[in-house]
């Protein structure tokens, strides 16, 4: 069985990363930004597996959870999705998202830093390394302790990420915001530079 978590990558496309890699799986989870930001998590896929689920069904799987059934999540979802978070509010923010990926990396060539941004459409994390990052081992290969210092240096400027260096974009981050974090980051690649080279 194939199943797509889609979690996180489901703001990629208006149908998710299977649209824009063109691949249907036969599960896919998703989270709370469907239900409007509310505690909330789903999943769906092809027609016989979710039947397992049908407790009308002798032996069907059980599936508890919290928040089932909740009707304020269930109208807050569905007022997010036809209101807010629509395919073009969708392909704006992954558009914005590239566009800032561009500039970060940019702006860490132009310096000449062991600094680099990866990631897809509004989805980010910084690495501490100049190396082409090809798999997840090579995350690793950057100087110890940089990405702390570049998560406290930004957190220093108000501006706040995970601390291994994931950025999600959300839709209120628009063009000043993305030219803060753009100045952020260029005093931070020149406050650090002995840890990071470059000029």
């Amino acid at each position: 069985m194939l199943i797509f978590d889609e979690v996180m990558t489901s703001r990629l496309a208006p149908g998710g990363r299977q649209q824009t890699v063109g691949i249907v799986p036969d599960l896919t989870t998703l989270g709370k930004y469907l239900g409007g930001g509310m505690s909330f998590g789903a999943f769906g896929g092809r027609s016989d597996v979710m039947q397992l689920f049908d407790p009308r069904r002798p032996g069907a799987l059980p599936h508890a959870g919290t928040f089932n059934n909740n009707v304020v999540t269930m109208a807050a979802g569905i007022a997010g999705l036809a209101s807010v978070f629509t395919p073009a509010a969708a392909q704006a923010l992954n558009e914005r998202g590239e566009r800032l990926r561009t500039r970060l990396n940019s702006l860490c060539r132009e310096r000449g830093a062991r600094f680099q941004f990866t990631g897809i459409g509004s989805l980010m994390s910084a690495h501490a390394t100049e190396q082409p990052i090809r798999n997840p081992s090579d995350t690793t290969s950057g100087t110890p302790g940089v990405k702390d210092l570049f998560f406290f240096d930004m957190l220093g400027r108000g501006i706040y990420m995970a601390r291994l260096g994931f950025i999600a974009l959300s839709l209120p981050v628009g063009e000043a915001e993305i030219d803060r974090l753009i100045e952020a980051v260029r005093d931070f690649l020149k406050a650090r530079r002995d840890l990071v080279g470059g000029d």
